[in-house]
């Protein structure tokens, strides 16, 4: 697939983020609708799309195993080389703890999205379990660092991880995944409900990813440079390699390339507000990574995938 494939396919996508981020500008909804629209799409719209989509997957398919492997290798070898970083240029703990999350969570909403204008209903299956083995994965290691990095944080920690194991996606993988291994699946009424609520569930979230972006909050531009490099660039790079080691090729190294490839989680912020991190500079992380992923997953997409 060339680049030029690759940019037409996904332009829709990043077209309904820029229409989001001008129509927060303009004042259109007004600004107290776009935390409710969040909300929606969080515990309802995107949690309806992973069921959808893994409850009638098969999860006996040879390409699933080393899928999930690559994406968690490529987060743990990501986290380590961020800590060595933050060692050498003695940076400080909300700073770390900042750029950790712009380096390893992706935006989940924008990568369905292009795995459904890339690569069809298969596409969007293998992106929800790539949803499953890495949502909790990064949740812990970002939570981690959190309280080993800022100790006065420690007291909310039961709450932070009891708000892990009730995060709705993680609910929605876990629910998806019993419906398919149970070989229950989804049919009837239950199914044409949450193919209706999936439909809703993209453009939304994607119109909402472009309302939060925040121009004025970029600053630090050596650490937004920093996990730039390393979510938009380093780690598509680390999980094609690992997709060559391990050969896996077409469809599912294409899915794994783009995971990897995606900008910094909106949910990013709101870790960070809860647990003592610099959340203006995730702001700025998570609006710079989004504007830069719409020239970066087109040429990382088209050159490796």
């Amino acid at each position: 697939m060339s680049i030029f494939e690759v940019t037409g396919a996904l332009l829709p996508i990043f077209g309904l983020v820029l229409l989001g981020a001008s129509l927060r500008r303009f004042g259109f909804p007004e600004d107290s609708f776009w935390p409710q629209a969040d909300r929606l799409t969080y515990f309802v719209l995107f949690p309806a799309l992973i069921i959808d989509n893994l409850a009638n997957t098969r999860l006996n398919q040879p390409e699933l195993l080393p899928l999930t492997l690559i994406l968690v290798i490529s987060i743990l070898c990501i986290s380590t080389l961020t800590f060595i970083f933050s060692i050498l240029f003695k940076t400080p703990a909300t700073v770390f703890t900042s750029v950790l999350q712009g380096s390893i969570r992706p935006n989940t909403y924008v990568g369905l999205a292009g795995a459904a204008s890339l690569y069809g209903t298969e596409g969007v299956a293998l992106t929800t379990v790539a949803i499953a083995s890495v949502v909790p994965l990064v949740n812990v290691i970002s939570v981690t660092a959190f309280v080993q990095m800022i100790p006065q944080r420690r007291s909310g920690i039961k709450a932070v991880l009891m708000g892990i194991l009730k995060n709705p996606l993680i609910v929605g993988c876990l629910l998806g995944l019993f419906l398919s291994v149970s070989q229950w699946g989804l049919s009837g009424t239950p199914k044409e409900m949450m193919a209706m609520l999936s439909k809703a569930s993209l453009p939304l979230g994607l119109i909402s990813v472009g309302a939060a972006l925040r121009i004025q909050t970029l600053g630090n531009w050596f650490a937004l440079s920093k996990s730039s490099i390393f979510k938009l660039i380093l780690s598509p790079m680390l999980v094609w390699g690992l997709c060559m080691y391990f050969g896996v090729e077409g469809m599912p190294r294409g899915v794994a390339i783009l995971y990897a490839a995606l900008p910094c989680s909106v949910s990013s912020y709101t870790l960070s507000a809860q647990m003592g991190g610099d959340k203006n500079l995730v702001a700025g992380i998570i609006t710079v990574q989004t504007l830069l992923a719409m020239l970066s997953i087109p040429w990382i997409l088209g050159s490796f995938a």
